[in-house]
């Protein structure tokens, strides 16, 4: 069974994929509607589509990086610990 983003119908873990996070109230506020908490998926782009629509800037994002491109390597911790405490003014 395929799993698609719910915008666009992008297959997941195929060609194009990026596995990308945000804050859970981020999330929250993006979310394919009729989803139940952390269920549904959207990829990147239809992320910052969602998120332009809200007006949302900046909106801290941690990138799963696989072979062969690594997103965070010496700052990851740096990141990952602002990712964890950002919130959506």
């Amino acid at each position: 069974m395929n799993v698609n983003c719910y915008d666009c119908g992008l297959e997941y873990g195929g060609d194009g994929w990026i596995e990308a996070v945000v804050p859970d109230s981020v999330w929250e506020m993006i979310k394919p509607i009729g989803s139940s908490k952390g269920s549904g998926i959207l990829c990147i782009s239809c992320m910052c589509k969602r998120l332009r629509k809200l007006g949302l800037q900046k909106v801290p994002c941690f990138i799963n990086g696989t072979e062969p491109i690594e997103i965070f390597s010496q700052e990851h911790k740096e990141k990952e610990f602002i990712l964890r405490k950002w919130k959506p003014k």
